[in-house]
């Protein structure tokens, strides 16, 4: 089946962290482990905040998130907090 691609405009990208990704799962499949540095924390972050989560450091180097509008708090690692974000972001597409 063809699909005309030009019929219809993309979606435009909202946030950095739909570029970035991709790039960060391809160097933890490279990598063999899920790793996050300090910039990809920071786009994943300002991710969550732009979809209505407040992210705070906990203790333990754990995360806090929670959501803008009330609800229950979860701690997490930087990692998860990562995969979090990537679930939201597959939501949204």
């Amino acid at each position: 089946m063809d699909h005309d691609v030009t019929g219809k405009k993309p979606r435009k990208v909202a946030s950095r962290f739909e570029l970035a990704a991709s790039r960060m799962a391809e160097a933890w499949l490279e990598a063999g482990a899920v790793t996050v540095s300090a910039d990809d924390l920071r786009v994943v972050r300002e991710f969550l905040t732009q979809t209505g989560w407040t992210v705070r450091e906990a203790r333990g180097g754990l995360l806090r998130l929670a959501r803008k509008r009330g609800g229950p708090v979860r701690e997490m690692t930087r990692e998860a907090v990562v995969l979090f974000a990537l679930r939201g972001l597959a939501e949204r597409s």
